[in-house]
């Protein structure tokens, strides 16, 4: 070949690979927008209508974020240690918290609604609702996610210009809110309302609200199949599918207040007051559209009315916010009360009785975290993990004492869970505290 041919023939070949890899630097640059596209389309941006508005703006939501690491003191209470016990600085020394997020509570139509409940998955996400208190009815609800990792994130947040959201729960794909409207298109204020997540956004689309009856909705849980709420004080529980909120049961309940779950037993507890009431459900069966009905027991305490009680199960056991009788521990199977927590003294305090009520209780391995209105949260713990005692005997609980924070003007609801714990501080937003 002469010097010309092979130039010509190096030539051609250079020219071909040149176009190969201009071609192939295409399909990838091609590929490159199509995922960055896909993952726009995919990440729902802001929506609204004319009653709700969706927050999904991570630069909104971060405003709303201050991280910390700052040390939760435990401050003694010397009215609270039970007689007998001496070692309680020692137990205490054994716990560390550290407040490692603070959420500031959102603005809905002008107004800064308060932290009323908190829900979480069992992992490493939860939702905080809020109320307005008094008028007009205004409500949000925040998706907190990441709070294993060392900055909780807030998600996405939903706000509601004619409802009240006094407590919320999640299955991962949607959340169901109990609500009190103020809407003239429901026969009474009591609804309960779903919003669908996607990719960890609330977005607008197959959105459902269902009628129930008095004038609020006051507690919303979900099982492994169903979704069952709680209406006020002429109300009842209710029972639906997760799927389309379609109904399957209902029973007639006094002063309903909240609902759990008893995983372990495959039983739903309804909390009452005035008088202080548990009623007990076995799960996933409504004979002729009602609720199969296993026991009502009686405890003291949930006697004022209107006011918030929870209630949270562990080991076969109902532990009770029952306001001016503290925490009441009542064994499910037969009605004992096994345990119980008094309320802080509040004349040591500096505050009215009345503002010293516990509202909601959670517990978790050893540990127990106590609403206590006004006067904080308490901590109290265990001689064993609550799942693991039965109700044979009394229950050994040693109150360690008072949480520390700067700015708490009330507290409505606590949640710990996976060592961490949530609160719904009111106006003061929400407080996220990791346990050790």
């Amino acid at each position: 070949m002469s010097k010309l041919a092979l130039c010509r023939s190096k030539r051609l070949i250079a020219s071909k690979r040149k176009s190969a890899a201009a071609r192939y630097g295409a399909l990838i640059l091609t590929s490159i927008f199509l995922v960055a596209c896909k993952s726009d389309i995919d990440v729902p941006g802001d929506q609204a209508n004319d009653r709700l508005s969706i927050t999904n703006s991570d630069s909104l939501l971060n405003s709303r974020v201050t991280s910390t690491s700052t040390p939760v003191i435990i401050e003694d209470d010397t009215g609270y240690i039970p007689p007998g016990v001496t070692t309680k600085a020692n137990v205490a020394s054994s716990v560390s918290l550290r407040l490692i997020s603070e959420i500031a509570a959102p603005i809905v139509e002008g107004e800064t609604v308060q932290a009323t409940s908190v829900s979480m998955d069992g992992g490493d996400k939860a939702m905080v609702s809020y109320n307005m208190a008094g008028a007009p009815r205004l409500g949000a609800v925040d998706y907190i996610t990441k709070l294993t990792e060392s900055n909780p994130r807030l998600r996405s947040s939903v706000s509601f210009n004619d409802s009240d959201i006094n407590a919320v729960a999640t299955d991962g794909s949607y959340i169901y809110v109990a609500v009190a409207t103020g809407s003239l298109a429901f026969p009474f204020p009591a609804v309960l309302e779903r919003i669908k997540l996607k990719n960890d956004k609330f977005v607008l689309e197959d959105a459902n609200r269902i009628a129930l009856t008095s004038f609020a909705a006051t507690s919303v849980v979900r099982t492994s199949n169903e979704v069952y709420a709680t209406s006020g004080n002429t109300g009842s529980v209710f029972a639906f599918t997760k799927s389309k909120l379609d109904p399957l049961g209902e029973f007639p309940l006094h002063d309903a207040r909240w609902v759990a779950w008893d995983k372990d037993g495959k039983r739903v507890v309804v909390l009452q007051g005035t008088p202080g009431q548990i009623s007990i459900f076995e799960e996933d069966e409504f004979p002729g559209g009602s609720m199969q009905l296993l026991n009502t027991f009686s405890f003291p305490g949930a006697d004022i009315p209107e006011s918030k009680s929870t209630v949270d199960v562990a080991g076969g056991k109902a532990f009770i916010a029952a306001g001016a009788q503290g925490v009441q521990v009542v064994c499910l199977d037969d009605g004992q009360i096994v345990g119980s927590v008094p309320v802080p003294d509040a004349a040591s305090l500096g505050l009215d009785p009345g503002d010293v009520v516990t509202n909601a209780v959670s517990v978790d391995k050893d540990l127990m975290f106590i609403s206590n209105g006004g006067a904080g949260v308490y901590v109290a713990r265990g001689a064993n993990e609550f799942k693991d005692t039965d109700c044979t005997e009394q229950q050994q609980i040693t109150v360690l004492g008072k949480l520390r924070f700067d700015d708490f003007q009330s507290v409505n609801h606590v949640e710990f869970e996976n060592d961490h714990l949530i609160i719904a501080a009111g106006l003061s937003g929400v407080k996220v505290v990791r346990v050790d």
